[in-house]
């Protein structure tokens, strides 16, 4: 019986060790908030309408897929220049210091501001876009209550629809 407590000791020890060094360690010099990340490149109001790419894995003998990236309707563009109608967004893997794809709900409206993706890769397409963990790139945007929530600035966590319309509208 103390063995197998002791392996089990063992492997939970190494497992967070490993997890540790896959860890995104986020260090924001100054203002990360979305007020201050979307100065320049695309910001939107999108809607999620599909999950994309996926990663399959097995757990207890199940297959099982993470969404890896997400489709989502431009519904209006207040910058940038992109005029797709439809983009993709990239999430995260498990080690890239994105958020996780499924942390976004189908049919939810958000305020983006992500970034472009300049090269084809395993994590993402020339083209699309994708988000830094460290950085506010997104809001949440309820359309009923006409509000937006999430860090816009600093001590800003919750501000009106049209307030931040007519900011991004200058």
């Amino acid at each position: 019986m103390k063995k197998d407590t002791l392996k089990y000791i063992i492997f939970l020890v190494l497992g967070l060790y490993s997890t540790q060094s896959f860890a995104c360690d986020c260090d924001c010099d100054g203002d990360c908030s979305f007020s201050s990340v979307s100065t320049g490149g695309l910001v939107a109001l999108v809607k999620v309408i599909e999950y994309s790419e996926f990663l399959e894995f097995e757990d207890d003998g199940k297959l099982k897929k993470m969404p890896l990236a997400m489709k989502v309707e431009v519904i209006k563009k207040y910058k940038g220049e992109d005029t797709r109608k439809t983009i993709q967004i990239w999430g995260d893997n498990g080690m890239l210091c994105r958020p996780y794809t499924d942390n976004f709900k189908i049919g939810n409206h958000y305020l983006i501001a992500p970034n472009k993706i300049w090269n084809d890769s395993e994590n993402g397409k020339k083209g699309d876009y994708d988000f830094f963990a460290c950085e506010v790139g997104f809001l949440d945007v309820d359309l009923k209550k006409k509000m937006v929530y999430g860090a816009y600035a600093k001590n800003i966590n919750e501000i009106s629809f049209s307030k931040i319309e007519t900011i991004l509208s200058k």
